[in-house]
């Protein structure tokens, strides 16, 4: 593998971005990047944070300790389909994403819980309701279109939303495997996993949903405690993509050292691997999902087939 300085080069020169772009981006001068890639200097870590997040990338892969990432040219792409995406939201999705972003949070949930009321299920709200408005706002931040204060409204305000629509759900009364859900590594975004979890919950299924931060050790715990025939791993930014490989193989790598029986089935998820739909074979997945209603049909799939 390329070790930082040689990394370092490859995603500037890949981006066609000369030393002075990058340095003028970060905020240090040009001789320091050039001291980078000639290996004279290492940076302190605020330094590797600010290129990590430049780049989009893990600070694992800038360090040369991963070959997980997305390419430039995709997430470029997938940023050009959500702005087209924009364009055609539902209106019930257009209105809760006005009214919530103006701070109408009652105005948006009595949109919402009418609906409800009249009979719309609420698959079908986190499928044309708050999936696609959070995606927008995702979008909106990333563009600097609202602030990261507005962002965290928005979503938070949302989590409360699903709190009360659960009671609303029409539940299957047939009985499931269990599945486990989580985020990979850093990843603090999970409405996008509670929302799968919600609907397998609704097909059937037991879940047990352990959200963002949860170490490996005690994912492990998880399946073994509830003998889970599904690990659902979710990550919505691209440099937590590499801690999504580390948990796939460290969960493989438990199951076949100890020879356990029945190793679950790894499904992955989540806007980062929407951004490279090749992207859940690197890493060693079972399968992907594109979105909520796509991941309870890949569940339902891959266990008919065992």
């Amino acid at each position: 593998m390329p070790d930082f300085a040689a990394r370092l080069k490859q995603l500037r020169t890949t981006r066609n971005l000369r030393q002075v772009d990058l340095a003028t981006a970060i905020g240090v001068a040009q001789t320091t990047i050039a001291n980078y890639e000639q290996h004279n200097r290492f940076p302190d870590e605020e330094t590797l944070l600010k290129l990590a997040d430049h780049f989009a990338v893990s600070l694992d892969y800038l360090l040369g300790r991963s070959e997980i990432t997305v390419r430039s040219d995709d997430i470029l792409r997938f940023r050009a389909d959500e702005a087209a995406q924009a364009h055609t939201l539902t209106p019930a999705a257009r209105d809760y994403l006005t009214k919530l972003l103006e701070g109408n949070k009652r105005e948006a949930f009595d949109l919402v819980i009418e609906r409800v009321r009249n009979g719309v299920t609420v698959g079908e709200i986190y499928r044309t309701v708050l999936e696609p408005s959070l995606r927008e706002v995702g979008r909106l931040w990333e563009t600097n279109e609202i602030s990261i204060g507005k962002e965290h409204y928005f979503s938070r305000a949302t989590e409360s939303l699903m709190g009360q629509l659960y009671g609303q759900i029409r539940f299957n009364g047939r009985r499931c495997a269990a599945v486990v859900l989580v985020t990979a590594g850093a990843e603090q975004h999970d409405l996008g996993l509670r929302m799968v979890s919600d609907l397998l919950e609704a097909d059937g299924y037991r879940c047990v949903f352990l959200g963002p931060g949860t170490p490996a050790a005690e994912v492990m715990s998880a399946l073994r405690d509830s003998g889970a025939a599904v690990l659902a791993i979710s990550a919505t930014l691209p440099a937590n993509v590499d801690s999504v490989q580390t948990m796939v193989q460290s969960i493989r790598t438990e199951f076949d050292g100890n020879r356990l029986d029945r190793r679950p089935r790894i499904v992955v998820g989540g806007r980062a691997f929407n951004l490279d739909p090749t992207l859940w074979r690197r890493v060693g997945a079972d399968s992907y999902a594109e979105h909520a209603d796509a991941a309870v049909t890949t569940v339902n799939e891959l266990l008919s087939a065992r």
